[in-house]
Parts: C-alpha cells; sequence; structure tokens
C-alpha cells in the first residue's frame, strides 16, 4: 500500500511539473482521486470550456404537410446553433464525443478515443433551460498508476425513485482489468444528489460482455440490453448485473426498447434482429469500424411520439452509412422500408467513407435529425404512415458523428471537434 501512494504521489508530481512546464492548465485535476477516474466538479473551470454564439442566423424549415394541405394542423421550426461544448482533454489528449442521451433536462455525452488508445469519459450538461446549458460534472476514465483506460460508446439513463438518485449505465471497453475476459464491458455508476459524479472509492458495479466492445446500451422496464461488436451480441442483464439472456448477433452496433418491440441492428453487412422472432437483412452497415444505429418511434392520435428520446412504437428508423437511412413499420414489415433518404452526395474532392449516415434522432412531432458525417446535419420529417420527407441541410462547419434530440434542443457530436448546442423553436 505505501508502495503504490508513493508511486501515485509520484504521478501526480511529475503530471503536475509538466503541465506547468508546457504553460497547459489540465483542469481535470480537480479534488479527490480515485484509482481510475477524473472527476472534476469545479462549475467555473468547467463552463470555461462552453462558448456562446452571437451569429444570429437562423435555420427555417417547413412542416410538408402545411404546402401538402391548406388548415392541416401541423408545425414548422426555426433552429439556430447557440453554442458549443469543447471536448474535453487528459493532458495533451483530447477525447472525442462518441454518444449524446438527453434526460429529464441533463444532457449526458459519453467520448472515447480512436485507434488503439482506451481513453473516454463522460460529460453531464444541465440544459435547464436549453438557452443556457451549464456543464455540471465531466469524468475522465484513467489509471493514473498505469496510463490504462476505458473508452465509453454508449449512455443510458436510470431514472432516480422516490429515495434514490440517477444511475449513469455505459456500454464500451476497457484495457488491462484483469477481472476481463473481453475488453467489452456495462457499467454503473451513481451520481449523487446534484446530479455529478462523485469521487468515491466504491466497488465497481460492471459486466464483462462478450466480443472486443460494447456498442449502444438501453435501460427499460429494470433490464439492461447491451450490444457489443465482433464476436458478441445483444446481452440482457437485470439491474443487478446478473445475465438473463444472450443472443449472438454479427457485428451488433445498437439496440432500441419499448413496450412493443426489442430491436437490434448488426453490421456486415445491415440486419435487424428481434430475439426469437426474425433475422432480416436490411443492407448497408458494411464497414465494420463504423457507427449504425436504430431508433423505435410510433404514432398515436396522428402524432409522431417518441417520449423524449426513448421512443416507444412500430417505426424502426435505421441509420445504415452508405445505405443512408431507411424507415420500417415493424407491424406490417421488417425487411422491407416503408421510406428511406439516401446518403449525403459525395463531392468530386470528398471520400465515400466520409459521407455516410452514421446516426439519427426523432422528436416529438417527427422532426429527424441525422448525422451524415462530413455532409452535415440533415432535418427531415416523419409523418404517421412512416413516410421521410427531407427538408434541408445545416453545414456545422465539421463532420456529424452523432445527433440526439428532445424538443427544443438538439445535441450535435462533430469528433474532435466537440458539440454543437442547438436550440429549435415552434411556430
Amino acid at each position: 500500500m505505501k508502495n503504490y501512494l508513493c508511486l501515485l504521489i509520484a504521478v501526480l508530481l511529475i503530471s503536475t511539473i509538466s503541465c506547468e512546464k508546457d504553460g497547459i492548465t489540465d483542469p481535470n485535476f480537480q479534488g479527490s482521486l480515485s484509482k481510475d477516474m477524473l472527476v472534476n466538479n469545479d462549475l467555473g473551470i468547467l463552463n470555461n470550456r462552453i462558448t456562446f454564439k452571437n451569429d444570429a442566423l437562423v435555420y427555417t424549415f417547413k412542416d410538408p404537410e402545411i404546402l401538402s394541405a391548406k388548415g392541416v394542423p401541423a408545425s414548422s421550426i426555426n433552429i439556430q446553433v447557440i453554442g458549443s461544448l469543447a471536448s474535453p482533454k487528459y493532458k495533451k489528449e483530447v477525447l472525442q464525443a462518441s454518444h449524446i442521451r438527453i434526460s429529464d433536462g441533463y444532457a449526458y455525452i459519453g467520448y472515447n478515443t480512436q485507434g488503439p488508445r482506451y481513453l473516454g469519459g463522460i460529460d453531464i450538461v444541465d440544459i435547464n433551460p436549453a438557452t443556457d446549458p451549464k456543464l455540471i460534472s465531466n469524468v475522465i476514465f484513467i489509471d493514473l498508476a498505469t496510463n490504462r483506460g476505458k473508452d465509453v460508446s454508449s449512455i443510458d439513463i436510470e431514472p432516480k425513485g422516490s429515495i434514490s438518485n440517477n444511475y449513469i449505465w455505459i456500454a464500451g471497453s476497457e484495457e488491462g482489468n484483469m477481472l476481463l475476459n473481453s475488453p467489452a464491458i456495462v457499467e454503473r455508476f451513481a451520481l449523487n444528489s446534484a446530479n455529478q459524479f462523485e469521487n468515491i472509492d466504491n466497488p465497481r458495479q460492471f459486466f464483462n460482455l462478450k466480443g472486443y466492445v460494447g456498442t449502444d446500451i438501453r435501460f427499460f422496464e429494470d433490464k439492461i440490453y447491451a450490444t457489443s461488436a465482433t464476436g458478441g451480441g445483444l446481452t440482457v442483464l437485470d439491474n443487478q448485473m446478473n445475465e438473463l439472456n444472450f443472443y449472438s448477433i454479427e457485428n451488433a452496433r445498437s439496440v432500441d426498447v419499448n413496450k412493443n418491440y426489442t430491436v437490434s441492428l448488426g453490421g456486415n453487412p445491415g440486419h435487424l434482429y428481434s430475439p426469437g422472432l426474425w433475422d432480416a437483412v436490411i443492407g448497408g452497415a458494411s464497414d465494420p469500424e463504423a457507427k449504425s444505429m436504430v431508433r423505435l418511434c410510433y404514432e398515436t392520435n396522428g402524432t409522431i411520439v417518441t417520449k423524449g428520446t426513448k421512443c416507444t412504437g412500430n417505426f424502426a428508423l435505421a441509420a445504415l452509412g452508405e445505405d443512408g437511412l431507411k424507415c420500417f413499420n415493424l407491424n406490417y414489415s421488417h425487411s422491407v422500408p416503408v421510406s428511406s433518404l439516401p446518403r449525403p452526395m459525395i463531392p468530386d474532392d470528398g471520400y465515400g467513407w466520409e459521407y455516410v449516415t452514421n446516426g439519427v434522432s426523432v422528436s416529438n412531432g417527427g422532426w429527424v435529425y441525422i448525422a451524415n458525417g462530413a455532409g452535415g446535419l440533415d432535418i427531415a420529417k416523419l409523418d404517421n404512415y412512416g413516410k421521410l420527407t427531407w427538408l434541408g441541410n445545416i453545414d456545422l462547419g465539421s463532420s456529424v458523428n452523432f445527433v440526439e434530440a428532445s424538443d427544443n434542443y438538439v445535441f450535435v457530436a462533430t469528433g474532435l471537434g466537440g458539440l454543437k448546442i442547438l436550440k429549435v423553436t415552434d411556430f
């Protein structure tokens, strides 16, 4: 124990001196440290990473129902870029956003690092209101003694009960843990009463997934649904980390769950899978290293409803890389799409792998936000029959890798460029 403490102190001193020599102040060396995570809850330091824009540029998108049928009740929206959230850093390493989840007035952003390096983290942003977001907590997963870390691929939130606080569930991968048979993991973290991470060295709560990386995670009705890529599949756990079921799926990339369906998306090529029911090839998703995803939503009383970011119904939207975006009505067919939108056009000086559909998010009212890589952020509308109508594009000046929307705000991940925060106004 004494030797470990001496080593830890030495590493901290060397790191601090190195940062001072380089003229760099590392904002993650704040507060107490546990063995494998750096927590920063200093609001003054954290919010230096948020930059608000004075740009008055507003993008307007008109509901196609208004244009096609006079008197049909429908809305249009204005979208304005109101700010940016810079990616966190560990020393000189810049993390990149991998996933976003919005729940109960907070945005949770997961980060990882490209290539063989394992280094990730999570930001928690208070978006009450969305026009004045505040970064309230950050964690970076790194073991200071070994310089080994953990990537975060996906996040979901276990809502607090009457006597408890929120929990964050992650799917990702970890380096050098002797307790793991493979790098892919699911892990759960408790938040404090202020919805922040705390650096308390409690026993870890994690589960070793099959495969090399956990790719997506959903918490639904006290169960956890997690996908893991090559060598993995779909794993279902209870909230005590006991495995209930495992389904082998080729290159499992994404999962979504509601009261009607459990649907996973696999790659090489793209295929939709429902446990015990069907496994249908739908095309696309041929790059084994690329991100693809599936999200569910449904129609009731003439309105597309998503229950925030957790959709609950019969339409499955699949982002399929080179095959663009496809919408399936699962009540009728899980293999033939109702409608689709192509990948973005590839300019003469562009590369095909940069212009692909990486992600999709739907907000109430059927507004669809599509992450199209170097093609930017596309806006579309989903009607009550599953028809997708492309409305336009927003150029954010960098590649759009992931998007998450909920009512009046949209968070857009742009890789090493951090996140863009968009305000949405109905009219």
